[in-house]
């Protein structure tokens, strides 16, 4: 949040590939074509009363570019098409761990209230599609790019804050450089 370098690349990343139009195709035996009008395209083009489909995806690519994790939850009949679909904070989903390697639910938390959305342990669907990046030690979570990158954005922040106190003390360094007179050295 406070470096401005990680935040562009977010930002130019995210934005690009939301701003990638959605093609639909319908395929039939040996032939494809695309269908203009669906109420797929309808609903990612419109997806919630709040954004409209290029924020829906910038949000969405941006939670996984900067926590590894990005959710989006679908809103509507239990066996039926979505009516909206929302991206949820990634500090705000817990996987409830399931047997094998699918998880139970995942358990959305705002506050007090807590939300668990099941997922269904044949065939993995949920009405949350979890988009993650590999992470070597872990079986629920993506790795945040971020991270590998901390160290980088560190050592960048800890010296733009150096160079802000500099210019502040009047870009005069504190403390003083002491010499003793020596040989060749006026006295």
């Amino acid at each position: 949040r406070r470096n401005v370098i990680a935040h562009r690349a977010v930002s130019m990343i995210a934005t690009a590939a939301a701003s990638v139009p959605w093609k639909l195709t319908e395929q039939r035996a040996r032939t494809s074509r695309v269908v203009e009008n669906h109420v797929l395209l309808g609903l990612l083009n419109n997806p919630n009363p709040l954004q409209g489909g290029t924020e829906l995806c910038e949000a969405l690519y941006s939670h996984r570019l900067i926590a590894g994790n990005a959710y989006l939850h679908a809103i509507g009949p239990k066996d039926g098409m979505p009516l909206e679909l929302h991206v949820l904070r990634p500090d705000r989903v817990q996987i409830v761990p399931g047997a094998g390697g699918v998880p139970k639910a995942y358990r959305y938390s705002i506050d007090t209230r807590t939300v668990d959305v099941p997922v269904d342990a044949m065939t993995g669907q949920s009405r949350i599609l979890h988009l993650k990046t590999f992470h070597p030690l872990d079986d629920w979570y993506g790795m945040s790019p971020m991270e590998a990158a901390a160290y980088s954005i560190d050592q960048h922040n800890q010296c733009s804050a150096w160079n802000q106190a500099l210019l502040q003390n009047g870009a005069r360094p504190s403390g003083a450089l002491m010499v003793k007179a020596g040989e060749g050295m006026p006295g």
